[in-house]
């Protein structure tokens, strides 16, 4: 029975990461899976949420791709900008280059977590 805990304990946190509960819902229904003592009670923990062996949608899986992009067209464009006004003094495009590239790698690959809501801080 333990091991069933388990496994419906990380089915519910896939679902969380996946937005489909909120952290209330979430915590409500593991604490529902931890005091179980019956397979349909393990079951009822899991109502009304899809098979975990469906594909989920996660946004971030390819997020890096569409900011990669923007990266790209944002320092082209720059840099076009730069040529065709004379390319004269500093290159000052690099300045443009290392914002973005600070903004598409905390972006892209940031904290994947949900912070808690605030006045939750688990006290």
């Amino acid at each position: 029975m333990d091991a069933d805990r388990v496994r419906v304990a990380g089915e519910l946190r896939g679902h969380y990461e996946t937005g489909r509960l909120t952290l209330e819902e979430f915590q409500e229904r593991l604490d529902e899976a931890q005091t179980a003592r019956t397979e349909s009670q393990l079951r009822h923990a899991l109502r009304q949420l899809p098979p975990a062996k469906l594909p989920s949608v996660n946004p971030r899986d390819r997020r890096w791709r569409s900011l990669a992009l923007q990266y790209g067209v944002v320092n082209v464009v720059s840099i076009l900008v730069w040529l065709f006004s004379g390319a004269n003094g500093d290159f000052w495009p690099k300045w443009v280059l290392v914002a973005t590239l600070i903004m598409f790698t905390r972006r892209a690959f940031g904290p994947r977590h949900r912070s808690l809501p605030p006045g939750r801080n688990g006290r």
